[in-house]
C-alpha cells in the first residue's frame, strides 16, 4: 500500500492565524457541537473570540447555510499543464481552523467529499508542533477513506508521511460522497476511530514506534477541516488517484460538513 501524504494544511501561517483567536480553553478539550449555522465561521478580519471557528483560506473560499459548511475548491486559471504525472497549477482549497485546542477527547465530524481524482477531502487535528490525527476522503477511491497519524522526531531522517497509514471501507454501498459520521477518539492510551458509529482502526502508542522512537500525537491540536488539490509533486498526487484532469473535472468543486461534535473525556 502506497500513501504519500503531503499536508497542505501544516502550515506554520495556517496555525499562526489560528493563533490570533485561541480561545482561553486552548490546550484543554472544550465540549463544542455546531451545524455551521449562517455566520458561525469567523474571517481573518473578525474580532478575536467571535467563533469557535475562523476561515484560513480566502473569503468566498467557503459558506455557512443551513445545510452546514460548504468548502470550495476552484479550477486554477490559465492554462494548466500535466506531465510526468503531476499538474504545473495547483488549486487552492478552503481550509477552516478551529480556534481552540484540544488534547485528548472525540471529534465526529458529518462530511460529504469531493469524488473527483486528485482532490482530498479532510477533518484532521493537528498540532503547532505538527502532530496529525487524520480523516482523508481521496477523490476516486468512493468506496474507501483514510486514517493516518504524523508526529515528526528529531531522530527521523525523512519525513514519516503515510508510514502509519490505512485504508479503511465505508459501510456497504457507500461513498464518499455520501454523508457518514467519521469519528476520532483520542487519548493518551489509544487512538480509535469509527465511521457512523462502526470502529474501524485502534492504534497505540507502541504502534508508532519507528526507528526506535514512538510518533504517537500528543500535542494539543486544532480541528482542521479543508478540500486540496493533490495533483503535485507525483508521489502525493499518485497516493490521490490525481492529477486533477481538469479537461473533465468541474470548475468547481466542494466537500460539504454537515456538523462537528467534540466530546470531552
Amino acid at each position: 500500500m502506497h500513501l504519500f501524504y503531503v499536508s497542505a494544511y501544516v502550515s506554520l501561517f495556517v496555525y499562526a492565524v489560528a493563533g490570533r483567536y485561541t480561545s482561553r480553553t486552548a490546550g484543554n478539550c472544550m465540549p463544542l457541537h455546531t451545524n455551521f449555522s449562517p455566520g458561525s465561521v469567523a474571517s481573518r478580519s473578525s474580532a478575536p473570540g467571535s467563533s469557535p471557528f475562523i476561515a484560513v483560506s480566502p473569503e468566498g473560499s467557503y459558506s455557512t447555510t443551513d445545510g452546514g459548511l460548504k468548502l470550495f475548491l476552484q479550477r486554477p486559471s490559465g492554462k494548466i499543464t500535466t506531465d510526468g504525472g503531476v499538474n504545473d497549477k495547483v488549486a487552492e482549497g478552503a481550509t477552516i481552523n478551529s480556534t481552540f485546542t484540544m488534547l485528548y477527547g472525540k471529534l465526529t465530524v458529518e462530511v460529504s467529499g469531493s469524488t473527483v481524482s486528485g482532490i482530498v477531502s479532510a477533518a484532521i487535528l493537528i498540532a503547532e508542533e505538527h502532530d496529525e490525527i487524520d480523516v482523508e476522503l481521496v477523490g476516486g477511491d468512493q468506496t474507501n477513506w483514510q486514517t493516518n497519524v504524523y508526529a515528526p522526531s528529531p531522530s527521523d531522517k525523512e519525513p514519516l508521511w503515510g508510514v502509519f497509514g490505512e485504508i479503511e471501507n465505508l459501510p456497504a454501498r457507500g461513498s464518499i460522497a455520501d454523508m457518514h459520521q467519521y469519528t476520532i477518539d483520542w487519548s493518551a492510551e489509544r487512538i480509535v476511530w469509527s465511521v457512523d458509529g462502526r470502529v474501524v482502526r485502534t492504534l497505540r502508542p507502541e504502534d508508532t514506534r519507528k526507528n526506535g522512537t514512538l510518533h504517537y500525537p500528543s500535542h494539543p491540536s486544532r480541528v482542521q477541516l479543508g478540500i486540496w488539490d493533490a495533483s503535485s509533486p507525483q508521489g502525493t498526487a499518485e497516493w490521490a488517484n490525481g492529477p486533477v484532469n481538469w479537461e473533465r473535472a468541474p470548475e468547481r468543486m466542494s466537500a460539504v460538513v454537515r456538523s462537528v461534535t467534540v466530546e470531552c473525556p
